[in-house]
């Protein structure tokens, strides 16, 4: 049986505790103790960490509950563990309907879900083999619930605990719709006609470097035609330069919807025009440019005036530079114009 003293001190120890204790309330066995007063104030300090790590808890779950951005945990086998309120807000989905079912919602594009899994792999990997993995950093679109698209940034790091040892994954993404809809305007500034708003010579040169390489690495081909307007002088010289540009103008709207979505049209310079055509031989080239021919023939300009155009075309074969393709266009050109005008040339 306890005796009143024994009784008294563990009383007292549960007051504080509970912090229910008064000072007068020391039991007269423990006045003046040393171990006692150091007991008192280690059972203190106890308590007064608790209380901070509620604060600490309660502050981190108001922030993240309210935060702007999608904040999630994510084990290696891909499965979310959190994912914060914010998600519902940005995407449309709720917080349940993403944390459970995110594959079978399609929350993730299929191309992105595939990088994804490829990526967590890889760190699972890291993390067996006892190495840290840091950070990631990645930009996605993805569709909302309503099936409109948006754009997200997202750092993916790892968590660990005191002893270095790996948790989880915490990913935070934000909407960066806004951004990728400037940049995406600066590019396209970057690289419209402003005249014509067909593609530039810039961008042409960078299609062809790119059609280039794919030609050579995957046995593929392309082709290409050299437009340029007959007597383009006369008109400017007869109606004037703001007629000329108007000219301009409507071929291009007339070429564009000539071609296929696959195809690449630009303004070359001047009145000359440049079509890239993606997996093409000469047969199907020479059959659009003479189809792009004749549509400019049937077309009326300026108050019912008629123009033509001269078309070059050439195919790749083994070129080693873009200069010898659009150098073989070109001469195509140049022999259309010298045969008569009117007409297309291949070489």
């Amino acid at each position: 049986m306890l005796s009143n003293d024994a009784r008294a001190m563990i009383n007292y120890v549960n007051a504080i505790l509970n912090n229910k204790v008064q000072d007068h309330d020391i039991p007269e066995i423990a006045e003046g103790d040393a171990d006692f007063l150091e007991l008192k104030e280690s059972l203190r300090s106890i308590k007064l960490w608790e209380k901070m790590t509620r604060d600490s808890e309660a502050r981190h779950r108001l922030m993240t509950e309210n935060a702007s951005d999608i904040i999630a945990t994510v084990d290696l086998s891909g499965n979310f563990t959190y994912i914060s309120p914010s998600v519902e807000k940005m995407t449309g989905y709720t917080p349940d309907e993403v944390k459970n079912h995110y594959r079978e919602i399609g929350y993730f594009l299929p191309g992105v879900q595939k990088e994804m899994d490829r990526q967590r792999m890889r760190i699972k990997a890291m993390v067996e083999k006892g190495q840290r993995f840091d950070h990631l950093n990645f930009e996605q679109r993805q569709v909302r619930k309503d099936g409109v698209s948006i754009y997200t940034d997202t750092v993916l790091s790892g968590i660990y605990d005191e002893h270095n040892n790996f948790r989880e994954l915490l990913a935070i993404s934000r909407d960066i719709t806004d951004k990728v809809k400037i940049r995406k305007k600066i590019i396209e500034l970057a690289e419209t006609d402003k005249l014509t708003n067909l593609y530039n010579r810039v961008k042409l040169d960078d299609t062809l470097e790119h059609e280039l390489s794919r030609a050579k690495t995957r046995a593929a081909t392309f082709a290409l035609i050299m437009i340029d307007i007959d007597d383009f002088k006369q008109i400017n010289d007869c109606f004037g330069h703001l007629a000329g540009d108007l000219v301009l103008f409507e071929l291009a709207k007339l070429f564009k919807a000539m071609i296929r979505s696959a195809d690449l049209i630009g303004r070359w310079g001047g009145e000359e025009f440049m079509i890239i055509l993606r997996d093409t031989d000469a047969s199907g080239a020479m059959k659009l440019a003479e189809k792009i021919r004749k549509g400019v023939c049937q077309k009326q300009f300026l108050e019912h005036q008629h123009i033509t155009i001269s078309l070059g075309v050439t195919v790749f074969s083994d070129d080693a530079t873009v200069y010898s393709i659009i150098y073989r266009a070109d001469q195509a050109l140049y022999q259309a114009k010298k045969n008569g005008k009117n007409q297309v040339c291949l070489i």
